[in-house]
């Protein structure tokens, strides 16, 4: 639960952070842009707000509670994610191959969340005027995910931000183990941070894991 909330949270508020920034010099230059830079915020706000609602719905618990448990973000919300990511700044594009569609509900959460790490820290560290791209690949048993951005333009190499001890990445390597799966993250040769994920399509074999495949957070 705790590892769901600093996934949607760090990731919102990277990216309200970001937006808020440059729509505050957008106010008398450009007010068309900056208005829609304030209803993409407002709707990363609420979009964030409702996933909020959904995981403390899982915490209460109650019994006779009819509200709805899922939709959780899975592949297909991927493209919304990194149209939220470009509003900042990053150039991204997103590559997907395979039967992507097929997976569990809780496989996709998972791969949706790596995802959503990888491209927070890359907010964060390599700053809005990076390159990002994004794989996700389905081949037989394994889905493969890759997210890789060029690193910050403005930063020479040697002032750069390491980006490979923080809860984040430790989070993306637990969503990988429970999928029987592993996650590598370090800087690549453009400069940049790299994260790679496999993650095997079985379903989790602890007892705890198989409520999350069930019901995932």
């Amino acid at each position: 639960m705790s590892r769901e909330m600093h996934d949607i949270l760090g990731h919102t508020l990277a990216v309200i952070v970001t937006l808020a920034d440059g729509a505050s010099g957008l106010a008398e230059s450009n007010p068309k842009r900056g208005a829609d830079t304030l209803r993409i915020i407002a709707d990363s706000g609420r979009g964030a707000l409702g996933e909020l609602t959904r995981l403390l719905a899982v915490i209460d618990d109650k019994p006779g509670t009819d509200a709805p448990l899922a939709p959780q973000p899975g592949v297909s919300d991927l493209d919304a994610l990194l149209d939220r990511l470009r509003a900042a700044g990053p150039t991204a594009t997103l590559h997907t191959e395979g039967e992507l569609h097929g997976l569990t509900q809780g496989l996709q959460l998972a791969v949706y969340r790596i995802v959503q790490e990888a491209l927070t820290n890359t907010l964060k560290y390599a700053g809005p005027d990076t390159t990002v791209t994004v794989s996700v690949v389905a081949d037989g048993d394994l889905v493969r995910v890759t997210v890789e951005d060029t690193g910050p333009l403005h930063i020479p190499k040697q002032g750069r931000r390491s980006r490979g001890s923080g809860h984040g990445v430790v989070g993306m390597r637990e969503r990988a183990a429970l999928y029987d799966g592993s996650l590598d993250a370090g800087p690549n040769s453009r400069g940049g941070w790299t994260v790679r994920a496999l993650l095997t399509t079985a379903l989790p074999h602890t007892a705890a894991s198989t409520t999350t495949e069930k019901n995932p957070a």
